[in-house]
C-alpha cells in the first residue's frame, strides 16, 4: 500500500514592511498556509484583515471554502497573524497548549508530556519559544520531505534578524530544533525555502 503524505499550499504569502523602523511602525500579513491530510484541511495562520478577500479567493482555487476547514492552527496571537480566525467558524482553533471551538477549550497536555501535539498522521506541533514564549511550528510529513510552517521563528529568510524577539537565546535553540527536523521552511511573512544543513 502507498504511503499518504500531507500537501502544502501556501494560499498568500505574507509580508513585513518598514514605513518608519524609529518609531517601530510597519505594515505586516502572515502567510497563510493550508495543509490537505487525507480528509483533513488544514489552515496554519490566517493574515490580517486587509487580505480577507484573498484569502477567500485563494480558498475557492483550491475549491475549498471557510465551512470545510477542519483545524486553524495559530503558531502564536500577534494580530498579523489571527486577524481572520473568524471566517472559519466550524474549524477546531489550535495554539501551542489550548484547542477551541466556540466556548468550548482544551488544553493539549500531549505537547508538554510527549513534547508534541498530534493533529493527523502526517502533521504535529511542537513549541517553538523565542519571537513569542506561546509560539509553535506546524511540522508536516510530505513527498517533498518534511516541511516546518514556523511562524516569525523564521521572517522570510533562514539566514535574517528577527522582527521582535522576546527571548534570544530561546529563539536560537528553537531556530536549531527546526532547521535540524526540516528540508523546507515556510516563514511568518514570506514564501517557502529549502533548509541549508
Amino acid at each position: 500500500m502507498k504511503q499518504q503524505f500531507a500537501n502544502i499550499k501556501v494560499l498568500l504569502s505574507g509580508y513585513f514592511i518598514w514605513l518608519n523602523e524609529e518609531r517601530n511602525k510597519f505594515k505586516a500579513s502572515s502567510t497563510v498556509t493550508l495543509i490537505r491530510d487525507n480528509k483533513v484541511n488544514i489552515i496554519v495562520d490566517t493574515g490580517n484583515h486587509e487580505v480577507e478577500k484573498e484569502l477567500l479567493a485563494a480558498l475557492k482555487k483550491q475549491g475549498l471554502k471557510p465551512s470545510d476547514i477542519h483545524y486553524v492552527i495559530v503558531t502564536h496571537h500577534h494580530p498579523d497573524h489571527v486577524a481572520n480566525n473568524h471566517l472559519f467558524k466550524k474549524a477546531i482553533i489550535t495554539d501551542v497548549l489550548t484547542s477551541y471551538k466556540g466556548d468550548l477549550f482544551k488544553v493539549d497536555l500531549d505537547l508538554l508530556y510527549k513534547g508534541k501535539n498530534i493533529i493527523t498522521p502526517n502533521v504535529y506541533i511542537i513549541s517553538t519559544p523565542g519571537h513569542e514564549m506561546d509560539e509553535c511550528t506546524v511540522i508536516a510529513k510530505t513527498e517533498k520531505g518534511i516541511i516546518a510552517i514556523a511562524g516569525d521563528l523564521f521572517v522570510s529568510k533562514q539566514k535574517e534578524k528577527n522582527i521582535v524577539v522576546k527571548d534570544k537565546k530561546e529563539l536560537i535553540k528553537s531556530q536549531e530544533k527546526v532547521v535540524k527536523l526540516a528540508d523546507y521552511i515556510i516563514p511568518g511573512h514570506g514564501g517557502m525555502f529549502k533548509v541549508v544543513k
